[in-house]
């Protein structure tokens, strides 16, 4: 197994991120620029798919179980597994991630913008982090003042089901999270990706 020592020059975030435990890796889509985000999962699923996947990773690095919170968990997913795209609730592991040179993305609660404000007071600010908003549906609803506060790339997180709302989101920010179901729903009713079995992105045991 042969891991990254140092990470190349930091690529794009993906338009669509697919959530899932990366138990059952999701097949690229011909077309649909997506990636595949490994959350509520297992340590060892991570080095797994770091090891395997086709497909760009991203990491919601406070819901992997046996990773801890500190700097040298960071630098296993950002260094060791070379998984450049990190999410995480806590300012310092964002910090650590892009001054390794990965896209760190700060979670920022926007129920009400109350909640967004506070959230924001700890974001860093700085180079390499941007901001994932959730529930990603707020966006559309948010004012030009509060867009301006966010520090880009914006990832849209959560609520997203129809292909209009993803749209309405994808036009404010730079991605969205979306889970399996919806993400193909979305690529089917979109015209991406077709495939002449129907399939567009279709999951694959990794047994």
């Amino acid at each position: 197994m042969t891991f990254a020592g140092t990470l190349p020059a930091r690529r794009p975030l993906p338009r669509i991120l697919v959530a899932d435990d990366g138990r059952h890796p999701i097949e690229p889509a011909v077309e649909l620029d997506h990636g595949l985000l490994l959350r509520d999962t297992d340590l060892s699923v991570v080095v797994a798919r770091a090891a395997s996947a086709p497909i760009q990773l991203a990491v919601d690095i406070d819901t992997v179980r046996g990773l801890g919170a500190d700097e040298a968990a960071v630098e296993f997913i950002v260094r060791r597994l070379g998984i450049e795209i990190v999410l995480t609730r806590r300012s310092a592991t964002a910090l650590h991630a892009a001054e390794l040179g990965g896209l760190a993305l700060l979670h920022v609660l926007a129920f009400d913008s109350t909640g967004l404000h506070r959230s924001l007071d700890g974001h860093p600010r700085t180079a390499g982090v941007g901001t994932v908003v959730s529930p990603g549906l707020v966006l559309s609803h948010m004012s030009d003042g509060e867009l301006a506060s966010l520090s880009r790339p914006i990832l849209g997180y959560g609520l997203m089901t129809e292909p209009d709302d993803i749209d309405g989101c994808l036009a404010i920010a730079d991605g969205v999270v979306l889970r399996p179901d919806p993400a193909r729903h979305y690529a089917s009713m979109r015209g991406i990706g077709a495939r002449p079995e129907g399939n567009v992105l279709t999951t694959v045991d990794a047994r």
